[in-house]
């Protein structure tokens, strides 16, 4: 960015020197040099300050691991890597014969409980029978009922759907492989895509004059000579390299902190739909604060050269 200004001012000083037909000599050249230092300085300085702008932005994503609630064998997996799920779409299928047959086998139990319940209570009623025997038929009901709820509940869980909008990358699961009910043996990664944020990580000298609601503006490399358009949704008011976790050991201070970037919100007012910018792209945001307007128009040129540069940045 500095070496934007730095050519932007030489050929203006060029073009006026060959305007105004000013002498080249040591008096000339030392205004200029003087003047740009001036001036190129102050404006670095006043837009750093007021109107700052990030490498360090990024689109982050969350994506929930999908662990088995049942140990079972897979039978089919419903899903293509980096396809559009609704919410409930079928993602795979366990074998559902153990559980089934759990399922009957309680059903059954059930059954004869409840036809006994009702025996006992026909001769409680006649006085041939036992109140004994009612409660005792009547606490097996229940018991078998939940065991059901319980057996119903493990059946249902062989097969597999997707917990909201979204997508499955990476995919390697195949049939005949065991999903298991452990939280650090997910059968698949699910990505959401309903709730993606998009973060930008500035420095703490100019977060005075960063407030929610500022205009921002965002390029991004995939997309060069386009600018869009959002707002400071919230400022994250903490940072991770001075998060303490419970422990026995005491706090210390050392002498050469990192100095963190704070976390920056924004919400884009553009539609992006129409743009192919996966999810965890990098990108360059700007926010303007409502002082010094008088230098908004420069960050606004840089932000507009900086992506109209990017037609012929290659790597």
């Amino acid at each position: 960015m500095e070496t934007l200004l730095i050519l932007t001012y030489s050929c203006l000083c060029w073009i006026i020197f060959k305007i105004f037909k000013i002498p080249v000599n040591k008096w000339s050249l030392t205004t200029v040099v003087l003047g740009g230092v001036g001036m190129l300085g102050t404006i670095l300085a006043g837009m750093a300050y007021f109107h700052p702008a990030s490498i360090s932005a990024r689109s982050y994503f969350v994506t929930t691991p999908i662990v088995s609630n049942v140990r079972g064998k897979v039978i089919e997996v419903n899903v293509q890597p980096n396809t559009p799920l609704k919410k409930g779409d079928i993602l795979c299928k366990i074998d559902p014969i153990p559980f089934q047959a759990q399922v009957d086998n309680i059903k059954a139990q059930l059954d004869f409980a409840q036809k006994r319940l009702e025996e006992s209570q026909a001769l409680a009623d006649a006085s041939a029978g036992s109140v004994y025997d009612v409660e005792r038929f009547a606490k097996d009901v229940q018991t078998f009922e939940a065991q059901l709820n319980d057996a119903q509940f493990d059946l249902d869980s062989t097969i597999i759907k997707a917990p909201t909008d979204g997508f499955v990358t990476h995919l390697r699961l195949r049939p005949g492989m065991m999903a298991v009910p452990l939280p650090v043996m997910p059968v698949m990664s699910f990505v959401q895509t309903d709730d993606s944020i998009f973060v930008a990580g500035f420095s703490q000298q100019p977060m005075q004059n960063i407030k929610v609601g500022n205009h921002a503006e965002i390029i991004f490399p995939g997309v060069p000579g386009r600018i869009f358009s959002g707002r400071v949704s919230h400022i994250l008011g903490a940072l991770a390299e001075g998060q303490l976790s419970p422990s026995a050991n005491l706090v210390k201070v050392q002498y050469n902190l990192p100095e963190g970037l704070i976390p920056v919100f924004i919400e884009f007012e553009d539609d992006m739909s129409e743009f192919f910018l996966p999810m965890g792209s990098i990108a360059t945001v700007a926010v303007y604060s409502e002082r010094w307007h008088h230098v908004t128009i420069i960050r606004k040129m840089l932000m507009r050269m900086m992506s109209w540069r990017n037609f012929a940045k290659f790597h």
